[in-house]
């Protein structure tokens, strides 16, 4: 019977140090889910910030593209901004195209020209703009 009463204290030491080792690591790992939640909170709270200025910068842009999709917006800025002045009569021009191209008379003026006159200073005056 002695070596009962001798183990007895140990297993209650035991018993112990092992019940404290469990709280200890409750404790502990609900610390380390307490810091992770937090962090969680930050992150989402960083989140919401930049979605909350996101939406404020799509209103001020939203604001802005009425302002200038309206004509009469449009029409006031044209006129104190720029010193525009509304046309009092608007008139068309019509514009004649020539046929030719610029490559072919080129090589058309060319050839005429070392047909009739071989000298240098035909053969440059393009150069002269005659």
């Amino acid at each position: 019977m002695g070596n009962r009463k001798i183990s007895s204290p140990f297993k209650v030491g035991l018993k112990f140090i092992i019940g404290f080792g469990i709280c200890l690591t409750l404790v502990l790992g609900l610390g380390v889910l307490r810091f992770h939640a937090a962090r969680l909170a930050y992150y989402l709270e960083s989140v919401n910030k930049s979605i909350q200025k996101y939406s404020d910068e799509e209103v001020v842009l939203r604001q802005e593209l009425s302002a200038l999709v309206a004509p009469i917006r449009i029409y006031t800025y044209c006129k104190e901004s720029l010193g525009m002045q509304k046309a009092t009569r608007a008139d068309t021009m019509i514009i004649k195209f020539k046929t030719e191209t610029v490559a072919s008379r080129r090589n058309n003026e060319r050839k005429s020209e070392s047909e009739s006159n071989k000298n240098w200073r035909t053969r440059l005056s393009w150069l002269f703009g005659k």
